[in-house]
């Protein structure tokens, strides 16, 4: 008959290729999330939006088209 002990000591360890393959996709996806912050900063962020006001509306809706 088996203890409570001999199960925890039976528990194997992760061989060192899933380790490395975890620590690897780990730090591709911060590098990814670091990146995507990047451009939204440099591109997407309000300072980037011009000001859209109500008469600048209007006097686009009512020009001529070309």
């Amino acid at each position: 008959m088996s203890t409570a002990a001999s199960h925890r000591t039976s528990i194997p360890t992760q061989p060192a290729a899933w380790r490395w393959l975890r620590r690897h996709l780990i730090a591709v996806i911060a590098v990814k999330l670091a990146l995507l912050t990047l451009l939204y900063a440099l591109f997407f962020s309000p300072a980037h939006r011009p000001d859209v006001d109500a008469d600048a509306v209007g006097r686009r809706l009512e020009s001529t088209p070309r």
